[in-house]
């Protein structure tokens, strides 16, 4: 069996080295991040907005908004933004809120000031930061070796501000899988889907949420998202129920809402962009994991283990076939669950999840 040995042997070798390689793809990711229903996003220039979603809304994660609430070329909201951000890093109570800032982004701010303001004042109370229009993942790259370079100067943990980019035009699109692993910094995509419908040169009249173009974006980001083990978050629904419209036009908006959140989920987003409280509530309910299905799912993972404990790789469970693959779909609900503080510790030591 000379021969045979030395075959085997380098094929171990060689093999080995490909499963690390595929291993090092998938985020490291710390349970918190996989509770991402609600991004609430607010302007960071006007403080008791910013002091109502920290500290109020039930958004699992605030993004303080530099970008889009700022006109170009206006220093002085410039800086009372950025203020506002440092003040409520270092002063509000966020709960188990997840803490996140949009910086300008690389056409307004290719020196990454606003990244370097914010991190040297309040880096050890940030969890991260939501860049705008990523179209490559030299970009990222360039972000994670600002973050590294300021966490050294101060003194912070390497990689523990993460990052989402946002997939904003056809060409991120396209580019989405090499953003994706360009860091392990990330720790969620975020469809931007209205600049990206600009992108493709459309008017907005032609929008809509069921596009099959839009879809087809959908899909990518969310493979993408996936191939390194991070969650998707779905794009805003700007049409709000404001109180200058009617009952039914407000109840309509709502409606719009929903059903927007309801066709991201079912697409395998994570959570949804939301920019108002009722938006946030109801992205919450949506995509939250229904009591029923964490119980099935325990129910299904404990039989499986007894089963390969019996030396079986398959069964049927409820009248259907049950292996490696149901599993996995249900660990998949138990690790968010599990997250969501909703499977106590000695559960999930017994389900193998810690």
């Amino acid at each position: 069996m000379k021969y045979s040995d030395e075959i085997t042997n380098g094929a171990r070798d060689r093999n080995n080295q490909l499963l690390e390689g595929h291993r090092s793809q998938l985020v490291d990711l710390e349970p918190k991040y996989l509770l991402q229903m609600a991004h609430l996003t607010t302007p960071a220039t006007v403080w008791k907005y910013v002091e109502s979603a920290v500290t109020k809304s039930k958004a699992n994660l605030v993004m303080l908004d530099l970008e889009d609430s700022i006109p170009r070329d206006n220093p002085v909201l410039l800086e009372q933004g950025r203020a506002n951000v440092i003040r409520a890093f270092n002063e509000l109570d966020w709960g188990s809120r997840l803490r996140f800032f949009r910086p300008r982004g690389l056409d307004l701010d290719p020196a990454h000031e606003d990244i370097a303001i914010i991190v040297e004042a309040a880096g050890s109370r940030l969890d991260g930061l939501i860049y705008p229009k990523i179209e490559s993942a030299d970009e990222v790259r360039s972000i994670d070796e600002t973050l590294t370079a300021l966490e050294d100067e101060l003194d912070l943990p390497r990689g523990g501000i993460r990052i989402e980019p946002l997939i904003e035009s056809a060409s991120a699109e396209e580019n989405v899988f090499e953003v994706a692993r360009a860091s392990r910094r990330l720790v969620g995509l975020v469809f931007g889907s209205y600049d990206y419908w600009a992108s493709l040169g459309m008017g907005a009249s032609s929008y809509r949420a069921d596009h099959p173009l839009i879809a087809q974006a959908r899909g990518r980001i969310v493979k993408a998202a996936a191939s390194v083990g991070i969650p998707a978050i779905a794009e805003m629904t700007t049409n709000y129920p404001t109180r200058d419209k009617s009952d039914e036009e407000r109840q309509a908006a709502m409606e719009e809402f929903r059903s927007d959140a309801l066709l991201a989920r079912d697409f395998g987003f994570a959570g949804k962009w939301t920019g108002i409280p009722d938006q946030t509530a109801m992205a919450v309910e949506i995509f939250q994991t229904p009591d029923d299905e964490i119980e099935r799912a325990i129910k299904e993972a404990k039989q499986f283990l007894e089963v390969e404990s019996s030396g079986r790789g398959a069964t049927m469970i409820d009248g259907k076939m049950a292996d490696r693959a149901t599993d996995r779909l249900n660990r998949n609900t138990l690790k968010k669950a599990y997250a969501m503080g909703r499977i106590d510790k000695d559960a999930a030591k017994e389900l193998g999840l810690v």
